[in-house]
């Protein structure tokens, strides 16, 4: 049968869908696949800026990537010039024909060391990246689910299982 809209509005804590707050939005999304149909659309039509939110949840959410994709960005700028600029100077070291091949040695193991702390830096960054975009994708299928959800589709998906 579905929900009735007295119990998505008690769900909600509200009198009127019309008093609804931006971060009750998602709440009112997520229940849209367990409304009746009609209901749902009833509930849409009675949230004048339901689709205006939405966009504006997606466009926020944009904006603190694209946020966070620059500041990383800029930190992993900083990090290789850094450690470029460590082995640029070992680099010149090895070329002094007074080090022993013991002092030889250290600097290469250092060299190796600094080289490790890229590679592992590099992948720590393409992981960031990775969650940045899982997240992106989980928003795109919930808006995906709503949209479809408010027009009468059955949706069921655990989002648990999608991260």
């Amino acid at each position: 049968m579905g929900m009735t809209e007295k119990e998505v509005l008690n769900k909600l804590n509200i009198d009127s869908f019309r008093q609804i707050s931006k971060d009750k939005v998602i709440a009112l999304a997520s229940m849209l696949d367990r409304m009746n149909p009609e209901v749902a659309k009833k509930v849409i039509e009675q949230f004048p800026d339901f689709s205006r939110t939405m966009c504006s949840l997606v466009s926020d959410y944009k904006h603190i990537v694209n946020e966070r994709l620059a500041t990383n960005k800029e930190s992993m700028k900083e990090c290789y010039a850094s450690c470029n600029y460590i082995l640029e100077t070992m680099r010149k070291e090895l070329s002094n024909d007074n080090l022993s091949f013991g002092q030889r040695k250290e600097i290469l193991e250092s060299m190796i060391a600094v080289n490790k702390i890229v590679m592992d830096k590099d992948s720590e960054n393409k992981g960031f990246i990775l969650k940045i975009v899982g997240d992106a994708a989980v928003l795109a299928v919930v808006v995906g689910v709503i949209v479809l959800s408010a027009f009468g589709g059955k949706t069921r998906i655990n989002l648990n299982k999608i991260k």
